[in-house]
């Protein structure tokens, strides 16, 4: 997509509310994301559009842009499938196959949820990995799990004090997903989001209460920044179809807010000829970019604080520098992304940008 008509919207997905597993009503989600900032939040109720029938969908009084989704699995509760612009749910199918395929021909986008999660330390709390790997058709991946991270990093009493600050010392994506979700972009575009997993909790001790994984806590974590044609941001008919797009087309990248507030962030792909493109699939109707390689051509990053940013290329780093704004000269093709890191922590992951054909 060009860039003279983008806008950058920032939102948190994968949310859980009182619909199914959450511990929060609509309304405390949506007050909760105007009091971060946020743009839009994707909720992802367990198998129901409880939210769309109570009539929560769309442009909010607050500013705030609700999309509902639901997050579908299989009959051993793993394989779990975060689903976007479908009318209806696919109820019945429990093989991965069947409602991955199913939910692409309902027009839908889907993108496998938390896939890579072990969770070897709590017995009670067992993982729900994506074990299918076999399936294809899946638009993306979410390589970036807030709740699953720290679940990962239970390692004793001393952990507990998390379970107020879910995002405190948040860690990067699991190593062995990303070097799947990079072997994979070599075969054709795969999409990657960040979540949060929000599953806010009550408990009361007699006349003592507490909640642990506060939601205005959770969105102060990982953040989906996704770029969309302004024109359509403002027509609320619209903006639905527009974060779907940017989402299943990789137009973005994902922050850890923690580690510093990433909007404004600019990532661009520019060829010999001055034309610029951001992060992602830009021709939603086959897989190679709206840039045909036109070298030398040069990638910017350009980050509203100083931080190591690395560039990446079919997985593999290529050069790093520590600023705020990085150019780089590339002459082949290939799929490129860039990484930052604040402190000795992960901030920002761009979706890829592929220069030249399929596969690389």
């Amino acid at each position: 997509m060009p860039t003279n008509t983008l806008k950058e919207i920032c939102g948190c997905i994968h949310l859980h509310t009182t619909f199914s597993d959450g511990g929060c009503d609509y309304d405390t989600v949506i007050n909760a994301a105007e009091a971060a900032g946020l743009d839009y939040v994707c909720v992802t109720d367990h198998n129901n559009f409880g939210g769309r029938h109570a009539g929560f969908e769309g442009l909010r009084d607050n500013g705030v842009f609700v999309v509902v989704g639901y997050e579908h699995n299989d009959e051993k509760n793993r394989n779990h499938y975060l689903v976007f612009g479908v009318e209806e749910i696919a109820y019945g199918l429990t093989d991965p196959k069947t409602y991955v395929e199913e939910i692409g021909k309902m027009g839908g986008i889907g993108f496998l949820a938390h896939p890579a999660e072990k969770r070897n330390y709590i017995r009670s709390l067992p993982p729900y990995p994506w074990t299918r790997w076999d399936v294809e058709g899946f638009d993306g991946i979410e390589i970036w799990n807030q709740i699953s991270d720290w679940m990962e990093r239970l390692r004793g009493w001393h952990s507990l004090t998390r379970l107020f600050s879910p995002n405190r010392k948040l860690g990067p994506p699991p190593p062995d997903l990303m070097a799947r979700w990079d072997d994979l972009n070599r075969r054709r575009f795969v999409s990657a989001i960040g979540g949060v997993d929000a599953h806010s909790r009550k408990f009361k001790w007699g006349p003592f209460g507490c909640v642990i994984f506060p939601i205005d806590v959770e969105l102060r974590g990982i953040r989906m920044h996704l770029f969309v044609d302004e024109r359509e941001w403002f027509t609320a008919s619209k903006a639905d179809g527009a974060i779907i797009s940017a989402l299943k087309n990789g137009r973005g990248f994902m922050s850890n807010f923690s580690r510093g507030d990433a909007k404004g962030s600019k990532f661009l792909l520019t060829d010999s000829k001055g034309g610029s493109v951001c992060p992602g699939r830009c021709d939603p109707d086959g897989p190679v970019n709206t840039i045909e390689p036109s070298f030398p051509m040069k990638i910017t990053a350009e980050l509203p604080r100083k931080a190591k940013i690395v560039l990446i290329r079919n997985g593999q780093i290529l050069q790093s520098t520590t600023a705020k704004k990085a150019e780089w000269t590339i002459s082949e093709t290939g799929v490129y992304r860039i990484e930052a890191y604040r402190g000795s922590g992960a901030w920002i992951y761009t979706n890829p940008f592929p220069v030249g054909k399929y596969p690389f």
